[in-house]
């Protein structure tokens, strides 16, 4: 069915964009083994890895309520958006106040992308080749994650910043193709 392709394409676009959480951690050790001591720059990344774990896991569930309330082509455009928006604050994060909004901000991302994903893919799916569509789904995204990374790693090589401005670009053209596409293929249909 063509929304499904459509779909996939787009999650394909976003997927290239959205790189390791790695890179965000790094950012983070990076900033603070300039500002301070050395046991306290190589821990505190750590702690900021489990923010961001605590609020991707509280904010999962009712954001996959929510989806089922406004629709989750809403949630996934905003949760694109989102990713957008915290990978430009990490271009200018540099204190623990910031570094700590960002990685609560990413850890609404993922809440607000990883399960509403597959969930809408398999809503765009038929019934019948539903399990072909949902392993195609995942072999797309997985084939567009693999470069992703090794991108990023390239830019961060150029300029930590670059890596960065990728992922909210790439992020906000998918968000943007996201609505304007699916919206046109929902309607025709």
């Amino acid at each position: 069915e063509k929304p499904f392709k459509v779909f996939v394409v787009i999650t394909m676009i976003f997927a290239l964009g959205n790189f390791s959480y790695m890179f965000f951690i790094l950012k983070a050790w990076k900033v603070f083994q300039l500002i301070l001591p050395e046991k306290m720059a190589n821990s505190i990344p750590i702690l900021l890895y489990i923010i961001f774990n605590i609020s991707y896991a509280l904010l999962s569930i009712p954001i996959g309520n929510l989806s089922d309330k406004i629709g989750k082509r809403k949630i996934l455009s905003i949760g694109y958006l989102i990713f957008s928006l915290t990978c430009l604050g990490f271009t200018i994060s540099n204190s623990i106040p910031t570094f700590i909004l960002f990685f609560l901000l990413y850890g609404l991302f993922q809440a607000s992308v990883n399960a509403v994903q597959r969930a809408y893919a398999s809503d765009l799916a038929s019934e019948r080749w539903r399990g072909t569509a949902l392993g195609t789904f995942h072999t797309s995204i997985g084939l567009a994650a693999l470069p992703a990374s090794t991108i990023a790693g390239i830019l961060w090589d150029i300029n930590p910043a670059i890596t960065f401005v990728f992922g909210a670009v790439v992020a906000f053209l998918a968000a943007g193709v996201f609505v304007l596409l699916l919206k046109s293929i929902a309607q025709s249909c």
